[in-house]
């Protein structure tokens, strides 16, 4: 018979860790906390410390921008420059906080996955991303904490960087200022891509920052939100990025309970039918109007559309890799086999590209690679949510439905900001006594 009593101690010392974090904020030796922050004597020249967090705060905001390709999307300027201020945040004595732990198993697990993959980049690129889930919030919970102020204002530049870029794009030359970037991926329908790839990235990072804007004390708040999502909406134009905004007001609806926002959903949903069915198809110039009338006409349909199928795809085969291996890594560079041996014995995922590595899902990639370990960063953030909003649970339950449903579309595991709010979200559950937010 097995002894349960050897898998008790350990259980309980984890739900122990766990009350802690969320509720007693007890602290141990190795914890940071607002106060060791002005504590902490920096042992580098002024300069050098200036110069390295103009870096970190550039290339963090600005991830895919590089004055070479790598051959990647998202640049390693970033997590070098984490990994560097990290190391200098050790240097002159900061401690970590508790929870950091929790992310540094899966961060460790994956080193030791490194020589399983016969593939050394794909390997190498994974790891990066894992130290980048450590080390962003590590740096910026001390960034925001000592440098308030002046991180609040290049978060207001970045908002206004991205729309002039953009409007740019838009008005004159879809090309301009694409030598800065690995790739530029649009066509007619689609909208620019500011100094991301894609359409749909720059999406995503106005997502985020909105998502920061939302979460930190910041004057004219609601100025810059307007702007991010003007973005979304008429510059960008991601249909997936369209779609988790509707997403986010469905939970806000649903978990605030309020009947109005209720009511304002409903009316646009059928306003939105009556146009579109008595709307000639030559109406439909941009993909977004296009897919909304295909979601309005014939819904079915929908899964047919090439983009729509492959994203689905990029979340189904990742998730069924890790339930059909029992939750055990498959570690890196093994996606692609597992994926076309998949794809012959269904018939619904049919748009797929030609199987590769490169997992689109930041969930995703995480649960196949790591397995179970991989766990621990969802329920990681999870625990930074409840301790950010603990004291108002519907506030809670909107941004943790949120979060998580992001997190499961193509998020890329190395994508800073994911670990800037992260940093927010830490920086809010220690100030919230000090600060109003709502």
């Amino acid at each position: 018979m097995i002894n349960t009593r050897n898998f008790k101690k350990p259980i309980l010392a984890f739900i122990d860790l766990v009350w802690v974090d969320i509720f007693k904020d007890k602290k141990l030796g190795f914890i940071a906390n607002p106060g060791n922050i002005d504590a902490v004597k920096n042992k580098l020249p002024a300069s050098i410390s200036l110069i390295l967090l103009f870096l970190t705060l550039l290339f963090s905001f600005f991830p895919y921008i590089t004055p070479f390709s790598f051959g990647t999307d998202i640049q390693p300027w970033s997590i070098l420059m984490v990994t560097t201020y990290s190391m200098s945040l050790f240097y002159n004595g900061y401690r970590f906080q508790r929870i950091f732990i929790y992310l540094m198993i899966p961060m460790v697990f994956s080193i030791s996955l490194f020589y399983v993959g016969d593939n050394q980049f794909s390997s190498i690129r994974s790891i990066a991303g894992y130290f980048n889930i450590v080390l962003t919030p590590f740096v910026f919970y001390f960034i925001l904490n000592k440098y308030y102020d002046l991180t609040i204002n290049f978060l207001k530049l970045v908002v206004i960087t991205y729309l002039i870029i953009g409007l740019i794009q838009t008005v004159f030359d879809v090309n301009f200022l694409s030598l800065l970037l690995n790739r530029v991926s649009t066509f007619g329908g689609r909208g620019v891509t500011s100094l991301c790839p894609e359409p749909t990235f720059y999406g995503i990072v106005c997502l985020f920052l909105i998502l920061l804007f939302l979460t930190l004390d910041i004057k004219n708040k609601n100025l810059f939100i307007c702007l991010l999502v003007f973005q979304i909406l008429f510059i960008s134009k991601s249909t997936m990025v369209i779609l988790l905004l509707l997403i986010f007001w469905f939970y806000y609806a649903i978990f605030k309970l309020n009947a109005k926002l209720f009511l304002l959903l409903f009316m646009f949903l059928i306003i939105a039918m009556v146009i579109f069915i008595t709307l000639d198809s030559s109406y439909y110039e941009t993909r977004v109007l296009h897919l909304f009338n295909k979601l309005i006409t014939n819904p079915e349909s929908l899964i047919n559309d090439g983009s729509i199928n492959s994203r689905l795809g990029d979340v189904y085969f990742p998730i069924m890799g890790f339930i059909d291996n029992f939750g055990m890594p498959h570690g890196f560079g093994s996606f692609s086999n597992y994926q076309a041996t998949e794809l012959l014995k269904q018939d619904i995922f049919l748009h797929k590209a030609m199987p590769n590595d490169r997992i689109m899902s930041f969930y995703g990639g995480i649960l196949f690679e790591l397995g179970v370990i991989g766990l621990l960063i969802p329920i990681s953030y999870s625990i930074i949510l409840l301790r950010a909003y603990k004291k108002n649970i519907k506030n809670f339950l909107v941004f943790f439905f949120f979060l998580n449903t992001i997190l499961f579309t193509a998020v890329p595991a190395s994508l800073p900001l994911v670990g800037i709010y992260i940093a927010a979200l830490l920086y809010r559950s220690d100030n919230s006594a000090n600060v109003k937010y709502e």
